[in-house]
């Protein structure tokens, strides 16, 4: 092995910022590019090479830091290990952890995530289109709720790429296997805990516009008619994103006549949002008011008091999706609209408490 070519090569792709590539093994072992690639790549007939000549062109690789380039892999026909990620929102803390979770858990089964965010604005079915119609990806994972434009979109990718996946959708194109919690079961959760607790007027902040969120809506609703309990108006509020649209919503809620005595919110912003809204009008939260979330974001666990909420299991969720995806790239025949739905769990911590009045 020519050590000096080596050094030199690896100084020459340090300035130029270039990568390094089979050709630059295939100069420094000798041998032609198509042998490196047969060695590398355990292609056709690879096992013929003699095994001198292999353990040069494996040291060699290994002495330039060589990496497979794995677009080129896909363009030769074989497998990239990329998984493609649909991705509507990444402000939401929730979401954002739940990347990082199908990020680990992809890393840990061989492959990488590819990020497509698609922003909120109107009329994103073209980029988004560009992002799904790709040659090089193994599989995709479409989360969140898409808006009507954007169905037709991925019901086309689906004829040309069978391995997708859609993960926390209220709704999907036929034939798109879905994973998302239990909406209904986690605010059935809620309210008997609040129920338990004597809580009897229940308001409820609605926020944003995926399915989800009206899953949870009507779930409440049912819960509260299903007890022969009244829904007074203003007790539903239709809240703005975030905590912002939390706390304008609950600025609303607290002045209705016989207000609730305990509200949930749709999400475990809008909550946060609230509670600082119940707290600023001079509530005392569980005293005045019991509170609840949905999601267990990091943040419920900091505020003042501690956010009583439904725990999403993100770890459960990524790995669920990524072992589906999985078995739909290697055998993408399994594809079917099955629904799966994961069970979540009632967190009760300081921000709600039996009632008072």
């Amino acid at each position: 092995m020519d050590k000096d070519k080596i050094t030199t090569k690896r100084k020459d792709n340090g300035k130029s910022h270039t990568r390094v590539t089979m050709r630059d093994i295939a100069e420094i072992v000798g041998v032609s590019p198509s042998t490196v690639s047969r060695v590398l790549n355990g292609g056709a007939n690879s096992e013929l090479i003699s095994a001198e000549t292999r353990q040069k062109v494996r040291d060699v690789a290994a002495e330039l830091g060589f990496t497979p380039n794995p677009l080129a892999k896909a363009l030769r026909g074989g497998r990239s290990n990329l998984i493609g990620l649909i991705v509507r929102e990444i402000a939401d803390p929730f979401f954002s952890n739940l990347i990082q979770a199908l990020s680990n858990s992809a890393r840990n089964k061989g492959y990488q995530i590819v990020l497509g965010y698609v922003h909120s604005d109107p009329g994103t079915a073209l980029e988004m289109s560009r992002v799904l119609d790709t040659r090089f990806l193994d599989g995709l994972i479409v989360m969140g709720d898409l808006r009507d434009d954007e169905h037709a979109v991925v019901a086309e990718t689906l004829e040309n790429n069978p391995a997708v996946v859609a993960l926390c959708r209220g709704t999907s194109p036929s034939s798109l296997f879905t994973i998302n919690i239990d909406n209904v079961a986690g605010i059935q959760m809620l309210f008997k805990h609040l129920f338990a607790l004597g809580h009897r007027r229940i308001g409820f902040l609605e926020c944003g516009w995926v399915v989800d969120i009206a899953e949870r809506k009507q779930a409440f609703i049912h819960c509260m008619q299903a007890n022969g309990l009244e829904i007074a108006p203003g007790w539903i509020q239709k809240a703005g994103s975030g905590m912002a649209g939390g706390y304008a919503a609950m600025q609303v809620l607290v002045e209705q006549p016989n207000r609730p005595t305990a509200v949930i919110a749709a999400d475990d912003l809008t909550a946060v949002g609230a509670l600082k809204a119940a707290l600023d009008s001079g509530l005392r939260v569980p005293d005045d008011l019991s509170i609840t979330g949905f999601d267990d974001v990091e943040m419920a666990s900091y505020v003042h008091p501690s956010l009583t909420t439904i725990r999403q299991p993100i770890n459960t969720l990524a790995e669920d999706a990524i072992d589906h995806l999985i078995a739909l790239i290697k055998s993408p025949s399994d594809n079917n609209d099955t629904v799966m739905r994961v069970q979540p769990e009632l967190i009760v911590r300081g921000s709600t408490a039996r009632v008072r009045h």
